[in-house]
């Protein structure tokens, strides 16, 4: 018999104990030798399947046996894993980078998501600010137009108080120069101071009423209710200054000395400033309005 033929010649399923046993092809201190890694005892002989699902005998020393897996066994070595687990392996194994750049992009997509509609919402006409194009909103400019047309129909109507207001300007300074010389005409004076300060009072009432005066700019109708209200009060005084030089006679020199006319002196100054106050406010929308203009004296 040759020795091929007692090489295939079944004798035991691996007589020659290549992975086990105490004179293995591992030696006694191998691998899966008595007290080797994996034990005491090595797993003992292992029975390969030939090709016909049978047992097949073992190999001879040193060679290479192709298993119908693919699995190749190498020379004085346990056979290594089936290359059909190492394609699965390697499919099943997760790709770091590649997960770590599909995670990024998907973050960056959110963001981008959540950044549009944060715009379309801000810009939306629910939101209250203006449209996408900037301009003002219809129903915005419809207002401003009114408040506008309401503005100078007032200012209009003020006009017509305001020509009244200087039309006692020349009787009243006609009158105080009259007093201050011991005139012939003081009771006639007195009786200018009141009406002055009557129709200052007039004046006052008919502002308070004006129709679209909440169109007016506010500091301005406060200047000229201060303004009127601070000559009514001169002007009383100075009807009270006239009465008492008439009835108590009337000395040169000494006219300006009256406790009267000191007291309209406070008023006259406050009048003064507020009607200063209101041309500077009047004017500038007077000329837009082709209205006319005033200076304090002739208020």
């Amino acid at each position: 018999m040759s020795d091929t033929q007692r090489m295939l010649q079944p004798q035991g399923l691996f007589q020659q104990r290549p992975f086990g046993g105490q004179q293995g092809q591992f030696g006694q201190q191998g691998q899966f030798g008595q007290q080797g890694q994996f034990g005491q005892q090595g797993p003992g002989p292992q029975a390969w399947p030939g090709p016909g699902g049978g047992p097949m005998a073992p190999p001879p020393p040193g060679a290479n046996y192709p298993h119908e897996d693919g699995m190749f066994t190498p020379p004085g070595g346990m056979p290594p894993m089936p290359q059909s687990w190492r394609r699965q392996s390697r499919l099943r194994r997760p790709a770091g980078p590649l997960a770590a750049v599909l995670v990024a992009a998907v973050l960056a997509i959110i963001v981008v998501i959540a950044v549009v509609v944060s715009l379309q919402g801000s810009n939306s006409p629910s939101s209250g600010g203006t449209a996408t194009g900037g301009g003002a909103t219809p129903s915005a400019t419809a207002k401003a137009s009114a408040t506008a047309a309401q503005r100078k129909q007032a200012a209009a109507q003020l006009v017509g108080l305001l020509s009244q207001s200087g039309s006692d300007r020349g009787a009243v300074v006609n009158a105080v120069v009259d007093v201050e010389g011991c005139g012939k005409t003081l009771a006639a004076d007195s009786q200018t101071f009141t009406k002055a300060a009557a129709n200052r009072r007039i004046l006052l009432s008919k502002l308070s009423s004006l129709a679209g005066r909440s169109a007016l700019p506010a500091a301005m109708v406060t200047d000229l209710t201060s303004a009127w209200q601070a000559s009514a009060q001169a002007d009383s005084d100075l009807a009270k200054w006239a009465t008492a030089e008439s009835t108590h006679g009337c000395h040169k020199n000494k006219t300006l000395n009256n406790p009267n006319y000191t007291a309209s002196l406070g008023p006259d100054n406050q009048a003064t400033n507020s009607k200063a106050a209101f041309t500077k406010l009047w004017n500038p929308l007077a000329r837009k309005d082709g209205l006319p203009t005033y200076t304090v004296g002739q208020l």
